[in-house]
């Protein structure tokens, strides 16, 4: 997934340790909605269209199984192969939720110890889903994202896109990309404040509540036992992953 260039061996080395702490972060949590993993409560005969390169070779799959779409990413930064996704779900949906310019900004947002403020909503206008995304993960395949799915309880934790967009065919809950979302608080506002309120609170209310800087970590959901035997397959393959199961993704913000 060499979706930018690196100047010599050390920017190499930082991008490959950063790709496997993003994994280790992504493979250790699913995404709940409500109190129930995504995929285990889709619904019947469902399934996420992609369109796809690997190593430039085209790909187009329905996939049922949120195994499917982790194992075929794991497996090919293993093997040092590029990705490139063209469609997800149904055509143009991919870009209007994630259009290059918000994808190259998140990864610019995506340096160590950043505070950065949330650079995109997305959010249900026919419920109550919020999600705000603050970096990418994983080349662009992943986000950071503060979100509301889980019992209706804040939840900040390292999300795939694909998950993100399968609400969709797979439940129903049909995100949409606030255009006119601008904030100017840094996220640990927003943390600090679900911590406060168990919920997601607007950047108005943000500034009239008595924050403190004191960032609480919100619990996010362990990972299914199927999604961690993908993980625990390539570290058997892979040693130096073992040693990033505990990583957080708190340990890549920088808070107070």
């Amino acid at each position: 997934m060499h979706s930018q260039q690196h100047d010599g061996d050390t920017d190499n080395r930082e991008w490959i340790e950063q790709a496997q702490i993003d994994l280790a972060m992504l493979f250790a949590t699913d995404l709940h909605v409500g109190s129930e993993r995504l995929y285990k409560i889709k619904r019947k005969g469902t399934s996420l269209n992609l369109l796809y390169e690997v190593d430039g070779e085209l790909h187009q799959r329905n996939y049922l199984s949120a195994l499917s779409w982790r194992a075929i990413l794991l497996f090919a930064l293993t093997e040092g192969k590029s990705v490139t996704v063209h469609e997800m779900d149904q055509p143009g949906r991919y870009r209007r939720l994630f259009p290059k310019t918000l994808l190259r900004r998140l990864a610019w947002h995506a340096r160590p110890n950043a505070n950065f403020p949330p650079f995109a909503r997305l959010y249900d206008p026919n419920g109550k889903a919020v999600m705000l995304l603050t970096r990418s993960r994983f080349c662009g395949h992943a986000v950071d994202a503060l979100h509301n799915l889980t019992d209706g309880l804040p939840m900040f934790q390292p999300l795939w896109i694909s998950d993100i967009i399968a609400l969709r065919p797979m439940l129903g809950i049909e995100l949409v990309r606030d255009e006119a979302f601008m904030a100017t608080l840094p996220i640990s506002a927003y943390l600090e404040a679900a911590a406060m309120t168990d919920r997601i609170v607007e950047e108005p209310e943000l500034c009239a509540l008595s924050l403190t800087g004191n960032v609480l970590r919100l619990v996010a959901p362990p990972s299914s036992k199927a999604v961690r035997s993908i993980y625990d397959q390539a570290c058997r393959e892979n040693p130096a992953l073992v040693k990033l199961r505990d990583c957080s993704i708190y340990g890549d913000y920088s808070f107070g």
